[in-house]
């Protein structure tokens, strides 16, 4: 490597090979600077120091081979496959490449290659899809334990590789000191950042269970690192926020309880508590941060809107940020609704306006004539200005960063004055986690469900049962009541939940044939979402295929049944976000939870605990039970830490005594520490590489 190279961390192209095109890519993974690429960990390291035996494989085991490359075959039509017929010692493999499959156009006849994935049989054809694969030049070079990164299949695995190796040679050149000193790093039992990096990247051990012991300590290191790093933010939101003057309220009692009179449903105990804390806050000097968390269908929305109520009859201003365009639109009908009483002016502004009417939505905003704006993203935009901005009410706040959610919560008018400020979560996760996860905030809990809402009728059904709740759709659909049916979103080298998604499609249509289905996934654009979402409410769709991408924000009042595949691949937490989704009105709902032969004991436990608990925060307590110290090789629970590159919900679990117990030592480290942390963690405050 040559001296003279120096990596500027917010300028990927300084890297070699690394063109508009790649950093496009890496952009895509949540990779806008050198220090990301440094802290995307694998989310797997993948033993290759046993290569299987063609004798002993059985459909569904997960195999590493070495052959030779007999054919390759590249398939007609839109989606084209590259299909390799691979010899290990006189006996077939076939592999099969689907989308993409120009990042393989180095693969060659005659070529040698590893490869290893999980293995299918069907007849006489032994299939392995999307493998990891390599060319073997030396195999005595090969090596045994390799990283494998969650790339989306949006940037090959080599590539990565190649990137993250690179900057960490030109890191250990540096010989920085760590962040920590010794003492700290003694006492949070964490090694130094070099080795920990080396560890996790690149793992020499060719014993795979040292490695992983090496690797797993190593990461925790990293976890820490960004969990201390959060705390010390929050630290200073606190600190800022305490100091927001906000308007002054004008708080009447009487008008209050005229609203709430006229709604055509009454508040729920849990409702009402939540709005007098709002009213307490309302009535102080400074602007309040509070956060509403409540199980999924439980009202938060009717107690944000009390609260903008509260700022119209203040004469001031209310904005609602949603993450979607579809919880904006399901937003300004719902507040049309209970508003239609009264002169509220309520507007949307999203990304799909046309410019006159974008620009006639900010200037009325600027001069006071709209009362409540709904919108996306486009909200964030500083330069959106609010005559008299009294409220901010944040949806899904997870699914926006910390310093999106400050950019739109902050003084946004002529003055410096700073509106109150409401999250809302429809995670319920227990109070000691939610204390230190939104440290900081005002924290209001809504632990009951409206009166007229059902419990959902919850069973397991074996996957070749499935054709026994066929009946029971058709008979639910013939009442023009609507079908979620939920594949999993499987992120391996081995499938897509595109395959998984248009797999079950294509089933349900042969069964299905009087029905209109759609299908719905992450890769549709957000026009092409909101429009399959509009045709399931209007009645255009009976039945809609999709991933998660429908586990929050999701309201559709006539759908009362879910039906889940594979349902043990999902977390608990996120199988009760999904059941939520059905059982929204006082109809009779259905959950379905479809799993295959072979599940563990705690796949078995949790399937079970979905089945006998409606409660969200009931079952997120078992969920800890359960999980115990859980796996850091596991998936990332959905929903929880949008924000946090690194951490799961399982870190959280594990590390939160710790936390609690270094606080004060956290509030004692250097200043220039602090700083380095904040910076190595978070992207928009960094202009150098961290090392």
């Amino acid at each position: 490597m040559s001296k003279q190279i120096i990596l500027e961390d917010k300028i990927l192209e300084s890297l070699p090979g690394v063109g508009n095109a790649t950093r496009s890519k890496l952009n895509s993974l949540g990779i806008f600077r050198i220090t990301d690429l440094l802290l995307f960990l694998p989310h797997q390291l993948i033993d290759k120091s046993i290569v299987s035996e063609m004798d002993s494989i059985q459909s569904g085991d997960n195999c590493l081979f070495i052959g030779v490359i007999e054919k390759i075959v590249i398939t007609r039509g839109f989606k084209k496959n590259l299909i390799l017929t691979i010899n290990i010692k006189n006996k077939r493999i076939r592999v099969r490449f689907m989308h993409k499959i120009i990042i393989y156009k180095y693969l060659k006849v005659k070529d040698r290659v590893r490869f290893s994935g999980t293995i299918y049989i069907k007849g006489s054809v032994v299939e392995m899809i999307h493998p990891e694969i390599e060319v073997v030049i030396d195999e005595r070079a090969l090596e045994k334990v390799i990283p494998l990164y969650n790339t989306k299949r949006i940037l090959g695995q080599k590539k990565i590789r190649k990137l993250i190796k690179f900057v960490l040679d030109y890191v250990i050149k540096k010989k920085s000191d760590d962040i920590f000193d010794n003492k700290f790093l003694k006492f949070i039992n964490a090694p130094n950042y070099i080795e920990a990096l080396q560890a996790c990247h690149t793992p020499v051990d060719d014993n795979y269970d040292h490695a992983i012991t090496k690797f797993e300590y190593s990461r925790r290191r990293f976890v820490l690192e960004e969990l201390i790093s959060r705390n010390i933010r929050f630290e200073k939101i606190k600190a800022e926020s305490s100091k927001n003057v906000s308007y002054s309220f004008e708080l009447s009692r009487s008008r209050i309880s005229e609203f709430i009179q006229s709604l055509s449903f009454k508040l729920t105990n849990s409702q009402s508590l939540a709005v007098d804390e709002i009213i307490e806050k309302f009535g102080g000097e400074f602007a309040s941060t509070r956060l509403i968390q409540g199980d999924v269908g439980c009202g938060k929305t009717i107690v944000s809107a009390i609260a903008a109520f509260l700022s119209f009859d203040s004469g001031l201003q209310t904005a609602f940020l949603a993450p979607t365009e579809i919880l904006v639109d399901q937003h300004v009908s719902y507040l049309k609704k209970i508003f239609s009483n009264y002169d509220i002016n309520i507007v949307t502004l999203k990304n799909n306006l046309k410019k006159i009417e974008k620009d006639r939505v900010i200037d009325n905003l600027k001069n006071g004539k709209i009362d409540i704006v709904v919108g996306t993203h486009s909200l964030i935009n500083a330069n959106i200005q609010f005559h008299k901005l009294g409220l901010c009410v944040i949806d899904e706040q997870h699914k926006f960063g910390i310093n999106q959610r400050l950019s739109f919560s902050g003084s946004r008018g002529k003055s410096n004055i700073a509106p109150h400020v409401i999250y809302l979560s429809a995670t319920p996760i227990p109070r000691s986690l939610s204390l230190v996860l939104y440290q900081g905030l005002d924290y209001t809990r809504i632990t009951e469900k409206p009166k007229n809402r059902q419990n959902i009728i919850t069973e397991l059904i074996h996957s070749q049962n499935r054709r026994n709740i066929f009946s029971k759709i058709k008979n639910l659909v013939s009442k023009k009541e609507k079908i979620f049916w939920v594949c999993p979103s499987i992120s391996s080298e081995n499938s897509t939940e595109l395959e998984s998604v248009y797999k079950t499609s294509e089933i349900l249509n042969k069964e299905f044939k009087d029905f209109n289905i759609g299908i719905l996934h992450g890769q549709l654009d957000e026009q092409e979402s909101d429009s399959i979402i509009n045709n399931l409410r209007d009645g255009s769709l009976d039945i809609l295929v999709c991933t998660t991408v429908i586990e929050v924000g999701i309201d559709i009042p006539d759908a009362t049944c879910i039906v889940i595949e594979d349902a043990n691949r999902f977390g608990l937490s996120q199988l009760h976000q999904l059941r939520g989704r059905v059982g929204r009105s006082d109809k009779e709902s259905y959950c379905y939870l479809l799993h295959k032969d072979e599940i563990t004991e705690q796949s078995k436990a949790r399937l079970s605990a979905i089945r006998e608990n409606q409660d969200g925060f009931k079952v997120a307590e078992r969920d800890l039970a359960i999980r115990g110290s859980g796996d850091y090789l596991g998936s990332r629970q959905s929903g929880y830490l949008n924000n946090y590159k690194l951490a799961t919900m399982d870190d959280f679990i594990n590390n939160l005594d710790l936390i609690q117990e270094i606080s004060p030592m956290i509030k004692k480290l250097p200043d220039d520490t602090k700083e380095k942390l904040l910076r190595r963690w978070d992207e928009s405050i960094s202009d150098k590489l961290v090392l």
